[in-house]
């Protein structure tokens, strides 16, 4: 009787280690799945965001790559943002020092990320902070933040380099120094 429990025993911690086995390359396959999508969109995509001043930005992005006629030959940092988001705010002097000092191979394209902002009170908020980048505030925001990574947590950046490809997916407040860094190597 023992030995026959025994049995049963192995067979069932046999059976349990097989299929944590299999979970854990299921696991591991979901990961790089995801690591994939983070890298970009899916499929190619267009989007034409308009910004306060009127201006559009027009750009594709596929397999984590961006094109654009605008924006390519510059390194690109899409910012999404609100101006009530407290990290965004802290941001903004080291994203308006940096794209000062790298106007010519950098630009930030600040994605508005609220639908209920006034624009008059955004208008002062960037003439506060010196804001010396786009800032788009169309209804293409907010299916441009479903498409990379489903956007919901603001501040959230992607940085592409001057050939268009994805470098890196920033979430919360970025480190001045290392954006620059990638900055820096990209020139």
């Amino acid at each position: 009787m023992k030995k026959q429990q025994l049995s049963i025993l192995f067979i069932i911690l046999s059976l349990f280690f097989v299929g944590c086995d299999s979970n854990e390359k299921q696991a591991q396959v979901i990961e790089t799945t995801k690591q994939v999508i983070n890298k970009g969109v899916k499929k190619v995509d267009s989007y034409t965001l308009t910004t306060t001043t009127g201006e559009k930005i027009t750009f594709e992005i596929s397999d984590g790559v961006l094109f654009s006629k605008q924006l390519n030959g510059k390194m690109v940092l899409i910012n999404f943002w609100a101006p009530w988001c407290q990290p965004c705010v802290k941001e903004m002097p080291s994203f308006v020092e940096l794209q000062e000092k790298y106007k010519e191979n950098f630009i930030i394209v600040a994605v508005l990320f609220d639908k209920k902002q006034d624009l008059n009170n955004l208008e002062e908020f960037m003439k506060k902070h010196k804001v010396n980048f786009p800032v788009t505030i169309s209804d293409e925001n907010y299916v441009l933040a479903k498409a990379l990574d489903d956007v919901k947590m603001i501040p959230e950046s992607f940085l592409y380099n001057k050939e268009g490809f994805f470098v890196k997916k920033f979430i919360g407040e970025i480190n001045r120094s290392k954006l620059e860094n990638f900055i820096q190597n990209d020139i």
